[in-house]
């Protein structure tokens, strides 16, 4: 009997320490995109947008490469720092996806974008909180390079 009880503890202690490390895995991922850039971009309407991309490696302007972040900010532009942006399932004004792999970008459902440095010229910072469907959240704390991009929208 003995021998059977301490079995039966140390399999649900076993079961215990998966499900709890397995509930963490992959369900908040903070420093996750280490590299951010800013730049201008065409929005849904052709109208100008401010582009932001996350990603795991440094990149050239224009390349980012998968796995990588996307945030996009295309009504009320931010001028000046602090700035404040709701990510909403159904509004355009603020998109944001995540994209693991070529062509599989899945959109946030919710989130949130806080710029606390906004320079025209030599970039933003700031930090993000993205909820996703399957219930993870992207989250950290970026200093955006600025990129120029030529442009023609419209």
């Amino acid at each position: 009997m003995p021998f059977r009880l301490k079995t039966t503890v140390s399999l649900f202690l076993l079961t215990l320490v998966v499900l709890t490390s397995s509930a963490r895995c992959g369900r908040e991922s903070e420093k996750h995109f280490p590299f951010a850039y800013v730049q201008n971009d065409c929005g849904p309407a052709d109208g100008l947008t401010l582009h932001f991309y996350f990603t795991q490696k440094q990149t050239e302007a224009g390349k980012y490469k998968e796995p990588f972040l996307d945030i996009s900010i295309n009504e009320n532009l931010p001028k000046s720092a602090p700035q404040d942006y709701s990510i909403r399932s159904g509004s355009g004004a603020v998109l944001a996806s995540r994209c693991l792999t070529p062509g599989q970008c899945v959109d946030a459902t919710s989130g949130t974008l806080h710029l606390t440095k906004f320079d025209e010229r030599r970039g933003v910072s700031g930090d993000y909180k993205l909820h996703f469907k399957d219930g993870s959240v992207e989250k950290g704390r970026f200093d955006a390079t600025r990129r120029f991009v030529p442009l023609l929208c419209g």
